[in-house]
Order: structure tokens, then C-alpha cells, then sequence
């Protein structure tokens, strides 16, 4: 009864290992989120990038989203295109850009104004600038050097 449940433990421990293995070829680069939010920088230390359909528009939907290196922030970007998806500017009535605090300890910021600039976008990869200004109750701030580059 114990050499098979050795043998099970052996056959067990091989196979994590080979699917770690092959999981670390096929991983994505990763991707960077950064802006400037009043005098203070925020940078995701987890990017991720990725398409989705909405339900209620039936448009395509770019959502950038990062979590800051101390696990404080939530960013997100969302760029629903109004058309094809393509490299271009949108503003506010394409994208909305939100910062918010995890621990919920203070209030979120979300877009008031917003102008991104879609440099590339492909089925690997899209990549951009913005800027614009964010609203937290009657708090305005703005934001500047916002940059991102996300693969999918």
C-alpha cells in the first residue's frame, strides 16, 4: 500500500513539474502601466491586457488593468471603440480611466476628461499614451505621462 502511494507522489510531483515546465514558454512579455496622478507616480507592478465584447453596446473593448506594487491601487483603462478597433485618438466618450484604492481606506478616482492616443494594437499587442483629469468627489487632479503597453 505505501509504494503506491509513493509511486502516485513520484508520478504526481513529475507531472507538476513538466506542465511548469511548458507553461514558462508559452508565457507573455510582460507589459507596463504607468501615469503621473498630481504629484504622485503610480506604475503596475501586474499588467494585464485583453478584448472583450460588451453586452449592451455590442462593441469591442480594450481593458488595460494593473495592480500597484504594494497591492494599494487598482488602475484600469477601457477603450470601448466605436467602430473597428484600431490604432487612433478617443476620449472620454470612448475610455474611462479609474484609480482606486484596494483597502477602500479613501475614495477612488475615476475620468472626468481623457485623451488616449492607441499607437498599435494587434491580435499580441496594443500600445499607448494618455493624459487627461480625474475627479474623486470635488477633488480634480491631473493626469499626465500616463503610457502603457499590454500584450495579450
Amino acid at each position: 500500500m505505501r509504494l503506491k502511494v509513493f509511486v502516485w507522489a513520484v508520478i504526481a510531483i513529475v507531472g507538476a513539474g513538466m506542465a511548469s515546465c511548458s507553461k514558462k514558454k508559452d508565457a507573455t512579455p510582460d507589459g507596463h502601466f504607468t501615469f503621473k496622478l498630481g504629484d504622485i507616480t503610480y506604475q503596475s507592478n501586474s499588467t494585464q491586457g485583453y478584448m472583450t465584447d460588451t453586452v449592451i453596446a455590442g462593441k469591442r473593448t480594450l481593458i488595460i488593468d494593473g495592480v500597484t506594487n504594494n497591492f494599494g491601487k487598482h488602475m484600469e483603462l477601457m477603450i470601448t471603440f466605436p467602430g473597428n478597433v484600431q490604432p487612433g485618438t478617443y476620449d472620454e466618450q470612448a475610455g474611462v480611466m479609474t484609480l482606486m484604492d484596494i483597502q477602500q481606506k479613501e475614495g477612488g478616482y475615476i475620468s472626468k476628461t481623457l485623451s488616449i492616443k492607441l499607437e498599435s494594437i494587434n491580435s499580441k499587442q496594443a500600445e499607448g499614451t494618455l493624459s487627461g483629469t480625474l475627479t474623486s468627489g470635488e477633488i480634480e487632479k491631473p493626469l499626465t505621462d500616463g503610457t502603457f503597453k499590454v500584450y495579450f
